[in-house]
């Protein structure tokens, strides 16, 4: 998915403006208009809506990663990940790889000698990037 035309404007100004009408007035452009988009951003879980005194539309995790790629890949990777076996690896992995903006899909383990052998179904992740934040946790990382 490429982050283009008005959807890019709006998302941009999400970083400035909290409500549909500022961004309404800055694109000139009808609030309910606005309305449209921000629901499909939501649907998307690329923003998220509050209401009342603090409310207002904002950028999720994910919404923040797009504008910053300009783009976000809706394909899933599947890696196999050979690390030596230590009580919170999983987490550390899991938390490096959200970080980076990836989502876990599912998760297998086996266990082998003082190894833990993990298959991840991962989407939103770029696999040089993944190899780089692993490099200190893993023994081997591959595509499969």
């Amino acid at each position: 998915m490429k982050l283009e035309g008005t959807t890019k404007k709006i998302m941009e100004l999400l970083t400035e403006y909290s409500t549909t009408k500022d961004i309404a007035e800055h694109l000139n452009l009808h609030p309910k208009n606005i309305d449209r988009y921000i629901r499909v951003l939501r649907d998307l879980g690329l923003v998220m809506t509050k209401k009342g005194k603090n409310g207002g539309v904002f950028l999720t995790e994910e919404g923040r990663y797009l504008i910053e790629k300009k783009y976000i890949s809706l394909i899933t990777i599947k890696v196999q990940i050979v690390a030596e076996d230590r009580i919170g690896l999983l987490a550390d992995i899991s938390s490096k790889i959200s970080k980076i903006g990836g989502n876990i899909l599912s998760t297998t383990l086996e266990r082998e000698h003082d190894d833990v052998i993990i298959w991840l179904v991962i989407e939103n992740i770029e696999f040089e990037k993944l190899k780089e934040v692993l490099k200190d946790d893993v023994k081997k990382l591959v595509i499969l």
